[in-house]
C-alpha cells in the first residue's frame, strides 16, 4: 500500500503546482507567457502519467486481496494456496459479515478469512486517511455481499428448480447502492480511493479565433479555469439486531443486514444528490425554467425550452438524460406532442421522453411548493450526468456495540461512510421545479 500512497501524495503536490502555474499572470492582470504556459502544460502532462501509474499499482494490490479471499476459503481443505484458478481469485463467498460482527459482540479475536478481510480494511482505511478504532472494524467495499436462495419458482423444496444451482452473488457495497436508485444509471462520475481533499480543474473559457488585416498585431485570448474541491463527510446507518440472530449467523440474516444497510445509505446518497442538483439549477448562473407563477402542468414545449438552456451554452454533451417521478411519467405518458395530431405522447417506449434516456425515481421530489401549489410540484431535472461528481474515501466502518442495548439482547451495529458529491458544471444541467399533475 506504501507505494499506492506514494503515488497519490506525489499527484496531489503536482496537482497544486499545476493549479498555482494556471493563476500565475492572475495577480498581474496579464496572460502567460510561452514559457509559463508550457510550464504549466507539463505539469498537467505529469499528472495525467501519475494517474496512469495509480491505476496500474491500484490493479497490483488488489491481486493480495484475491489471494486473501482465497487462503480463508480453502483453509482446511489441504488444497495448495499457489494453485487456484483466477475463477477462485474472484470467488469472494468465503466472507461472513454476520460472524464477524458476532465474534466482535464477544469481543473474539476475529480469525479466518474474516480475519484477513478486516487486515485489509484497516489498511484501506489507513491508505484513506482513517485511523481505525478498537470499537470498529472495517470492510473493503469488494466484500459487501449479496446471497440469491431462489431463481423463481420451488416444488417441495427452496430452490430446487434451479435456485440451488446459482452461485452466491457478490457485488460491492456501492454497486448495490446505484443499482437501486438512479445516481449508476444516470452516468453520473463516481471517484474512488480518495485521499486528503482533492480539487477539480474545470475550463470556463474558449480561445476565440480572430480576424486580422495581413500585418495586424493579433491579441491574446486567455483560457480561463475555475475549480472544486471535495472533502469527505461522514453518512452513517445504526440497526439493532438481536443476539439470538447474531448466534445463528443466518444467510437470512445476513441478507437482511445487507439490504437494510445498503438501502438505507443508498436512499440518503441519492436524495443528497438530487437536493444539490437542485441548489445548482437555482443557482444565480442555473438553469432554472419556471413554469407558471403558482406552477404548471409541463408540455411538450417545455421540454423543448429545457433542453435549449442547455444546449445554448454548449453544454449538451455526451448522452444526457432525463431525471424525473412517476407522477411525471404518467403526465407525459398523457401528454401529445402537438395538441390535436396524432395523439402521440411525449413519453415514448422504453422510458424515452422527447427522444432523451429517463430515469424515474420516487426520489425526485413531488412535494415541492410554488405560490398557492402547496407541496404537490414536482422535479424535472435534465443534463449531463457525467459532471456529476461522487467522491468515495475507502470502504465501509462497522462499529459493534453489545452493551447500549443489552436489557433487550440486542447488539448494535452501526455502518459509517466518507462521501462527498459536487457539480463540476452547473450550466450541464437545467431542471423545473413547479410541475403539476393537472
Amino acid at each position: 500500500m506504501g507505494k499506492l500512497k506514494d503515488l497519490r501524495d506525489k499527484r496531489a503536490v503536482k496537482f497544486e503546482e499545476m493549479q498555482t502555474a494556471s493563476k500565475v499572470g492572475e495577480a498581474e492582470k496579464r496572460d502567460l507567457t510561452d514559457d509559463e504556459f508550457n510550464a504549466f502544460k507539463a505539469l498537467k502532462q505529469e499528472v495525467v502519467d501519475l494517474d496512469a501509474q495509480i491505476a496500474r499499482q491500484e490493479e497490483l494490490e488488489n491481486l493480495p486481496l484475491a489471494r486473501a479471499v482465497d487462503a480463508g476459503k480453502v483453509a482446511g481443505s489441504g488444497a495448495d494456496n499457489a494453485t487456484y484458478s483466477e475463477g477462485d481469485k474472484k470467488d469472494l463467498r468465503g466472507f461472513n459479515l454476520m460472524r464477524a460482527i458476532q465474534r466482535k459482540a464477544q469481543k473474539q479475536t476475529i480469525d479466518g478469512i474474516e480475519g484477513e478481510v478486516l487486515k485489509l480494511g484497516e489498511a484501506n482505511a489507513r491508505l484513506n486517511a482513517i485511523e481505525p478504532s478498537e470499537e470498529a472494524f472495517y470492510v473493503p467495499a469488494e466484500f459487501m455481499q449479496k446471497r440469491g436462495q431462489t431463481v423463481t419458482l420451488q416444488t417441495t423444496s427452496p430452490g430446487d428448480q434451479g435456485g440451488i444451482l446459482v452461485p452466491t452473488e457478490i457485488m460491492p457495497l456501492l454497486d448495490m447502492l446505484w443499482s437501486q436508485t438512479w445516481l449508476k444509471e444516470s452516468g453520473a462520475r463516481f471517484l474512488t480511493g480518495l485521499t486528503g481533499n482533492p480539487r477539480f480543474p474545470v475550463q470556463t473559457t474558449k480561445p476565440t479565433v480572430q480576424e486580422l488585416t495581413e500585418i495586424e498585431e493579433m491579441g491574446y485570448t486567455e483560457i480561463l479555469f475555475s475549480d472544486f474541491g471535495m472533502t469527505p463527510k461522514r453518512r452513517g446507518v445504526t440497526i439493532p439486531i438481536s443476539k439470538q440472530s447474531i448466534l445463528q449467523s443466518s444467510i437470512d440474516i445476513q441478507e437482511l443486514v445487507m439490504e437494510n444497510i445498503s438501502m438505507a445509505l443508498a436512499q440518503y446518497m441519492n436524495v443528497e444528490a438530487i437536493g444539490i442538483l437542485l441548489g445548482a439549477i437555482t443557482a444565480p448562473n442555473g438553469n432554472l425554467l419556471a413554469l407558471g407563477t403558482n406552477g404548471a402542468k409541463p408540455t411538450y414545449e417545455n421540454l423543448v425550452d429545457l433542453e435549449a438552456l442547455i444546449e445554448t451554452k454548449d453544454a449538451l454533451r455526451n448522452t444526457p438524460k432525463y431525471l424525473t417521478n412517476a407522477k411525471m411519467k404518467a403526465v407525459f405518458k398523457k401528454t401529445q406532442v402537438f395538441t390535436g395530431t396524432s395523439g402521440e405522447p411525449v413519453w415514448g417506449k422504453g422510458n424515452i421522453l422527447n427522444d432523451y434516456p429517463t430515469i424515474v425515481s420516487n426520489l425526485v421530489p413531488s412535494n415541492l411548493t410554488k405560490g398557492s401549489a402547496t407541496a404537490i410540484a414536482s422535479a424535472i431535472i435534465f443534463g449531463n450526468f457525467n459532471d456529476l461528481y461522487v467522491g468515495l474515501w475507502g470502504g465501509v466502518e462497522f462499529i459493534v456495540d453489545p452493551f447500549s442495548a443489552k436489557k433487550k439482547a440486542q447488539t448494535e451495529i452501526t455502518a459509517n461512510t466518507f462521501y462527498d458529491i459536487k457539480v463540476a458544471r452547473t450550466q450541464s444541467f437545467a431542471g423545473i421545479k413547479d410541475a403539476l399533475v393537472a
